[in-house]
């Protein structure tokens, strides 16, 4: 169910949230400018690259500490890129020692999708009516203190301002929440499908 908001990560995605919240014209260039500089980014971000993208040869659009903070941001996406893919592969493996027994493997799935899309919403409720608080509590749980903090104006919150991460926030919890959804449906197939579970021998 991490898959859905890593899968954001993506150029085309944030192209539209910066076109949305004018980020091009804020900074006096072309929307393929900061697609350009964004992409760049995002590969930095899958591989740890070094964040030097710049809009005009020369100096990196970002400073020191934006970049430090944006190696952060990678590190984090890159836990969570190896949680889905062990995840994926514990998923593959119990699937298959459960594969004879369909209402079991039903049940599993449909709490594991109950439960993950109930939180889901309500993570997703708070963002939606308390953004900033749970924004900062966000960053607090998941990066050193003091390194996420920038002024206003700098170049890391021009390129992604607070309406975009809100934006992103929703869009993010949208997709755990559809996961969620697919999960408990197949759950709920294997589950109607299976052998009515036998009665314990006395």
């Amino acid at each position: 169910m991490l898959v859905g908001p890593l899968l954001l990560f993506n150029v085309w995605f944030t192209s539209v949230l910066q076109q949305r919240h004018g980020v091009a014209e804020a900074f006096d260039t072309g929307q393929a400018e900061i697609d350009r500089v964004t992409g760049e980014l995002l590969i930095d971000v899958w591989t740890d690259g070094s964040f030097e993208a710049a809009l005009e040869p020369g100096e990196p659009l970002l400073d020191e500490r934006e970049r430090s903070h944006m190696r952060d941001v990678s590190l984090l996406v890159r836990i969570l890129g190896a949680i889905v893919l062990l995840s994926a592969v514990i998923a593959g493996v119990t699937g298959a020692m459960l594969g004879g027994e369909r209402r079991r493997a039903g049940r599993i799935l449909l709490v594991a999708g109950g439960l993950v899309g109930t939180i889901a919403i309500l993570l997703a409720g708070t963002f939606a009516v308390a953004f900033e608080p749970a924004f900062v509590v966000f960053h607090e749980i998941f990066f050193p203190p003091g390194t996420w903090l920038f002024e206003e104006g700098s170049n890391l919150i021009t390129l992604f301002p607070q309406p975009f991460w809100f934006d992103a926030a929703l869009a993010a919890g949208a997709t755990i929440i559809l996961a969620a959804i697919l999960v408990s449906l197949l759950g709920l197939n294997r589950w109607r499908g299976g052998p009515r579970d036998r009665p314990a021998e006395p």
